[in-house]
């Protein structure tokens, strides 16, 4: 079923409330103090019947200046605008801000009540409607119904009835498959409920029992009951004005701005790239770094605007830009929001997000629109691309850039395998996947790396694994970053072997001086027996200049010579005759002790303790008390 939130807007004293009661017979003002000075100065909601039985909600906006920030709580979830003008007053302040607001929350349709209409002559309505018209030209209201009405004579009311319900029949439907989000404007409590909350459920499906995370907060509550329009529910569809009460939270815990959405389905953000437009008859420009209160859902954040392809943002105009937060916002791909300047409180512009977890991005760069080109339009596929590379450098998780990319889960596979197949995108397992330019761009890094380590040391086999994944993904896990090693070596660019990586191909050729030292190292380690040289100690005859330490690094990848320490190296041959005494000893003696042990080698105690401990670390042996035993 279709459902549409219908939102008041205009200025204050313009009939907006008592035109509602008019179309459903209910007061929207529900506050003592709002009936008593006759302004509504918090959001009101109702409903109104529909001809086929169901109801469509209703939301009822402040219309003081004082009360903007109440009006913007509901504003971000109104299908259909009803723009209200007094016949007596005409287009008011009031009236042209929330026009714009309106227009920046990307609301498409409207119907314009002009009433009051009782009130002022035939003559003078022709000039309000004239008035109008001036108003809303070049507005998503432009071609909109202009209804004249009256809610104490009745006038005009019964059509302005029947226009809602053509207008209504017209709007899409609302993706009932994405997770569910509740943007939370009003927390009570009643006795023996608990805690309510209030809100217009902007996407998915919510059924009682559903578990639910507020954000922020990190708090979950279930769902133990669900009212819409002052009726129990089992579940509560998207564009619905939704009551949930919660079971797991106190009222303390919540409040307006909140959101209650599928748990971990919202990521926190303190950066958030959008398509930003100055409202056209503003009187502040938006400025480069200028500070600003930012209206998201029902949360009202300050932040900074960063103008990344100008200083200035002229009234009308449009651009790029980076919104820095002072504290974190919960936002997703095509959430519209707006902004005020910061003092006065004045509203001056807003837009849509077009990458809710960007990086900080630097201003008049090229990147910047080639990004902004391609996250503004409604190429699933490039949006899907462009946020796989983003997170190319860290491998961020393919979830993160459907986020990103504003990817719902029933399209993702077709997209993901569209782009494997054109090679846009490499699949490193079923959760990360990584640029084929970032692989590219990697090959040829590890390339540049490994040449230059094999210039340097050419007598190694090559680097060692953990070294090329820290020079190449030095922010990525562990396990990715040798996905990443994996696939450059399928295209043919490195060799893996044992542990170390070298350029596909690579052969240590040694000289005839070098093989000769690789003998005279073997037999002076074999013949030290348990007392091996020290490494400065070694000295090697050659008509030639040989590198010792390679030649040992050599040895040591063999597995020739063993590094008991960082600085003692010992022949295998001989730390396997040392691991038979400690073995032998241990059966026949059920332990063997250091000073036993070293008696049995004819060696010091330095180099006993070395073969010790060095077992202990292969866990062959533990030490008890002052022996060693098995290791079990």
């Amino acid at each position: 079923m279709n459902h549409v939130i219908i939102g008041t807007a205009g200025h204050v004293d313009h009939g907006k409330s008592s035109l509602i009661f008019a179309l459903t017979n209910r007061d929207p003002d529900r506050l003592a103090e709002e009936k008593e000075r006759g302004i509504t100065i918090e959001l009101g909601f109702t409903w109104l019947d529909l001809p086929d039985g169901s109801r469509c909600g209703i939301i009822d906006v402040p219309g003081h200046e004082r009360f903007v920030s109440n009006m913007l709580a509901g504003a971000g979830g109104i299908d259909l605008a009803l723009l209200v003008v007094a016949a007596d007053e005409g287009v008011m302040p009031q009236t042209r801000e929330h026009l714009g607001i309106l227009s920046l929350l990307g609301i498409s349709r409207g119907i314009i009540a002009i009433t009051k209409c009782d009130l002022a002559d035939e003559e003078f309505v022709e000039l309000v409607e004239e008035d109008i018209r001036d108003h809303i030209r070049g507005t998503f209201l432009e071609d909109a119904p202009i209804m004249r009405t009256s809610s104490t004579t009745g006038d005009g009311i019964e059509e302005l009835r029947k226009t809602l319900f053509e207008q209504i029949a017209q709007i899409s439907l609302h993706n009932e498959y994405l997770p569910f989000r509740l943007p939370v404007d009003r927390v009570f409590t009643l006795g023996g409920f608990g805690t309510i909350v209030t809100g217009t459920l902007i996407e998915g499906t919510v059924r009682l029992g559903d578990q639910a995370e507020v954000y922020p907060g990190d708090m979950t509550a279930r769902i133990r009951g669900i009212q819409i329009h002052e009726t129990n529910e089992n579940l509560a569809e998207p564009g619905q004005r939704v009551a949930l009460n919660l079971t797991g939270l106190r009222k303390t815990d919540l409040e307006r701005g909140h959101t209650l959405a599928e748990p971990g389905s919202l990521h926190p953000t303190l950066l958030i790239d959008v398509e930003l437009t100055a409202l056209p008859h503003t009187r502040f420009p938006i400025t480069n770094n200028m500070r600003v209160h930012l209206f998201h859902g029902a949360r009202e954040i300050l932040a900074r605007v960063v103008l990344l392809d100008c200083d200035i943002l002229e009234p009308g105009e449009s651009a790029s830009a980076q919104l820095r937060l002072e504290e974190e916002a919960y936002a997703k791909y095509g959430d519209r929001f707006v902004i005020r300047f910061y003092s006065p409180l004045e509203t001056v512009g807003g837009g849509m997000i077009v990458d809710p977890l960007p990086a900080r991005r630097r201003r008049q760069r090229d990147i910047n629109q080639h990004d902004f080109s391609i996250m503004a339009e409604d190429d699933k596929a490039a949006r899907l691309a462009l946020a796989v590379s983003h997170g190319s450098n860290t491998l961020a998780s393919l979830k993160t850039a459907y986020y990103r990319a504003g990817i719902a889960k029933e399209d993702s596979k077709h997209l993901l395998d569209t782009l494997i197949n054109d090679g846009s995108v490499i699949l490193l397992n079923e959760r990360v996947a990584i640029s084929g330019e970032s692989l590219d761009l990697l090959g040829l890094k590890a390339a540049r790396v490994l040449e230059r380590f094999h210039s340097i040391r050419p007598l190694e086999n090559g680097m060692r694994r953990e070294e090329l994944r820290t020079r190449l993904l030095p922010r990525a896990e562990l396990q990715l970053s040798d996905l990443v090693i994996d696939r450059l070596r399928d295209r043919g660019i490195v060799d893996v072997h044992d542990g170390l990586i070298c350029l596909q191909g690579y052969k240590v050729t040694l000289s005839a001086e070098e093989e000769a030292a690789i003998v005279a190292l073997d037999s002076l380690f074999l013949a030290s027996g348990f007392t091996p040289p020290g490494l400065d100690d070694i000295a090697l005859k050659s008509t030639k200049q040989v590198n010792r330490e390679q030649l040992i690094s050599m040895l040591i990848d063999q597995g020739t010579l063993v590094r008991l320490t960082p600085q003692i190296l010992m022949h295998k041959d001989r730390v396997d005759e040392a691991w038979e005494i400690v073995r032998q000893t241990i059966e026949k003696e059920n332990g063997i002790t250091l000073a036993d042990f070293r008696d049995h080698l004819g060696a010091t105690r330095k180099f006993a303790i070395a073969l010790l401990e060095y077992f202990d670390k292969l866990k062959r042996t533990r030490l008890v008390d002052e022996s060693r035993v098995f290791f079990s």
